[in-house]
């Protein structure tokens, strides 16, 4: 311990001196990322706790972003499975069920057209979507988005609650519709159907692969037992077609949130650790290219984390390359403050 406190106190001893030498304002990532969320999140009505830990924030920032799909052109592949529920709805002879079975299945393919324009499916999701401590077990278990089939969009700016559901995998690229299956169920599992993990091993066995567990086996439950381990937060390698596949969505942390997103957020923390250390050690050549991009040779520069929407760029700046890129591309950019410029490194 004590030796790593005496290279801390040394990295701290040389971070000062180049701070001091090259006339640098000292850099706080971490504030600049908790201020940015916080921000986001107060724009876009999202609630959270106003005594959340700052390096939690990042965790539930992420899961924002895989919750609250976004907005872009995607292909739609459809089961084999869900061809047959489209049909039932279609064929719903139940005289108070019948138009909300129609108003359910031609949403199915009003979603499908939402998706392939790349129009937003926000109004579709649960309103739960706007708390950051509300969790959604299905997807981080199963990977599984489901939206609401319904067109009467209430005043919260979500659709009424329908009789039915879409249950969807939605990738960076691609959508592939699993199933559409009743809201309610009497025994209250629809949220845990293993079934639906058959649907996507037998139509998209490519989803699975990089999930599949080897020289492992996977363990076989009721859905009765799933809902219980669902309940206790617990995560479980799933017998599917012989195979043990690893939950999808790569599971959940003992608190029930997304352990991908605490993951990413770890590993953003980290890198802006090293981003301002690295800055420091660059400040000679990224002085000059400020002094020429207009900063006063006498100016303190100022290194700042700030959201990608405050630049007014469009598109993906090619001049943003290393680890700006990266940054970029979760919605964030490392800026000199006194010429508003994109960090190249």
């Amino acid at each position: 311990m004590a030796d790593f406190e005496r290279k801390s106190a040394i990295g701290v001893h040389v971070t000062e001196v180049m701070r001091t030498k090259w006339n640098i304002n000292n850099m706080d990532f971490l504030s600049d990322l908790t201020q940015a969320i916080v921000s986001e999140f107060t724009e876009r009505g999202i609630s959270f706790p106003e005594c959340a830990d700052p390096a939690h924030l990042p965790s539930r920032y992420f899961e924002m972003r895989i919750r609250r799909i976004e907005p872009i052109p995607r292909q739609v592949y459809l089961s084999k499975e869900i061809h047959g529920s489209l049909g039932d709805l279609g064929r719903n002879n139940d005289p108070q069920r019948r138009q909300k079975a129609l108003e359910a299945r031609s949403t199915v393919f009003y979603l499908r057209h939402l998706f392939v324009s790349g129009g937003s499916v926000m109004p579709h999701l649960t309103d739960r979507v706007n708390h950051t401590e509300k969790s959604d077990w299905l997807l981080w278990d199963y990977a599984i988005h489901h939206l609401h089939l319904s067109r009467n969009i209430r005043e919260n700016g979500f659709v009424e609650r329908s009789g039915w559901l879409l249950f969807a995998i939605v990738a960076d690229q691609d959508v592939f519709f699993v199933d559409v299956r009743p809201h309610r169920q009497t025994d209250g599992l629809q949220w845990v159907r293993q079934d639906l993990l058959d649907i996507v091993q037998s139509n998209w066995p490519e989803l699975t692969e990089s999930r599949s567990l080897r020289g492992v086996i996977g363990t076989t439950v009721t859905d009765i037992e799933k809902l219980e381990l669902r309940r206790k937060n617990a995560n479980l390698a799933h017998a599917v077609e012989g195979q043990a596949i690893a939950p999808l969505g790569l599971g959940t942390t003992a608190d029930g949130h997304s352990a991908l997103c605490r993951f990413l957020a770890y590993t953003l923390l980290r890198e802006l650790k090293q981003h301002q250390i690295c800055l420091y050690s660059l400040t000679d050549e990224l002085r000059a290219v400020f002094i020429e991009k207009g900063m006063p040779e006498d100016a303190r520069m100022d290194f700042k984390l700030v959201r990608r929407g405050e630049l007014n760029i469009t598109g993906y700046p090619s001049a943003v390359e290393s680890f700006s890129r990266d940054l970029w591309l979760i919605g964030f950019a490392i800026i000199e403050t006194n010429t508003r410029f994109p960090i190249i490194v």
